[in-house]
């Protein structure tokens, strides 16, 4: 077997054992749309769920798969596409206000950063990017973007969205982790 009949048998060996598939400039597209149009699905979905002050909304489940498998940059604007357009089509208000626009898009860019952490097991890093985006984004940004915007005192939105945010949050990291055996099935992560 000469040298170039070894190099092919190695490549196609790799592509047949479960390392993850480099996705081209289409896919990457193709994904990025698809991920958009489920979390504007699930965005317009959880519009019905709302008791109150609580929404039971899906829309973190394809933010944080967008985050896994498009990286943070992929993540990023995944989200920020969704919001975007959710706003418009939702019409609260006008355009989304620039902080919680950039507040979501950092729960992209954070967790996605939280999957490219080497030799973690898939489900420390997603708790990882749970630790660091509840604080600083749900918590955090999006509280004072929402104090700002409707002249109210910060620690009172605060925990109301401790209540019902953040529960909201923990129910989709626990469906993405659920659907990583998908992810690996079709090698789009680790």
């Amino acid at each position: 077997m000469d040298k170039s009949s070894q190099e092919i048998a190695t490549v196609d060996t790799k592509a047949q054992y479960g390392t993850r598939k480099k996705i081209d400039g289409t896919r990457k597209i193709t994904y990025k749309a698809i991920l958009v149009a489920m979390a504007m699905a699930l965005k317009l979905v959880g519009q019905v769920f709302t008791f109150g002050s609580f929404k039971i909304s899906f829309v973190y489940i394809p933010w944080i798969v967008a985050a896994i498998v498009m990286g943070p940059i992929g993540g990023m604007a995944v989200i920020a596409i969704t919001d975007f357009i959710g706003t418009l089509i939702l019409q609260t208000g006008g355009f989304p206000l620039p902080l919680i626009l950039l507040s979501n898009s950092l729960f992209g860019l954070f967790m996605g950063f939280a999957f490219k952490i080497p030799k973690l097991d898939p489900r420390l890093k997603l708790l990882v990017g749970t630790i660091v985006v509840i604080p600083v984004c749900t918590l955090g940004l999006t509280s004072y973007a929402l104090a700002s915007a409707s002249h109210s005192p910060f620690l009172p939105i605060v925990s109301v969205r401790l209540g019902t945010q953040v529960p909201v949050v923990i129910l989709n990291v626990v469906i993405v982790a659920f659907l990583f055996p998908l992810l690996r099935k079709l090698k789009l992560m680790d």
